[in-house]
């Protein structure tokens, strides 16, 4: 899901590179991608005094994979003490989720006033990271938790994305 800073500024550059030779100016507004209208947005949906209530630090806000959209989502990511915390919008389903084998170790979980699933990366052996996903009209809303770099677990991260999500669902579409 989530490159590492250095896979991240490597791809910004090659975007960059590729860019660089269209150099004629274009007029008029920029349009999001086709398959990204309707699609609740963590970055400007969930207020900055949510993100400060829950403990986290607005000024860490980082939206999409440096600032490039990903087409059928919607991303963004707070810094923590020792771990990310990234909200996920997409079109996909539960069943969509339930049915990649890049995940493993699914169980159903409350989310605040809502029902979701709780499950982590199969290649994942030591609980660096840990999702939980609900429904939503358009599809799902994921919300991530992954240790830094190689920063030690203080806490389970999927103790911690259950408690993140349950504070935060109230900002999330029905």
């Amino acid at each position: 899901m989530r490159m590492s800073m250095g896979g991240r500024l490597l791809m910004a550059g090659m975007l960059v590179w590729a860019l660089a030779g269209c150099g004629s100016a274009v007029e008029g507004e920029a349009e999001p991608l086709s398959g990204q209208e309707g699609l609740f947005d963590p970055c400007t949906d969930i207020p900055d005094s949510a993100i400060r209530g829950v403990g986290l630090d607005p000024l860490t806000k980082e939206r999409d994979l440096v600032g490039v959209e990903e087409l059928g989502w919607k991303i963004c990511s707070w810094t923590g003490p020792w771990y990310f915390v990234v909200v996920m919008s997409n079109v996909y389903s539960l069943q969509d989720v339930r049915s990649n084998t890049d995940f493993t170790g699914f169980r159903d979980v409350e989310i605040g006033q809502r029902q979701g699933v709780q499950y982590s990366r199969a290649q994942d052996q030591v609980g660096a990271s840990c999702y939980v996903a609900t429904p939503v009209e358009q599809g799902t809303i994921w919300l991530r938790v992954s240790r830094m770099g190689l920063h030690p677990i203080e806490e389970s991260t999927c103790t911690l994305a259950t408690r993140y999500g349950a504070e935060l669902e109230t900002y999330w579409p029905h």
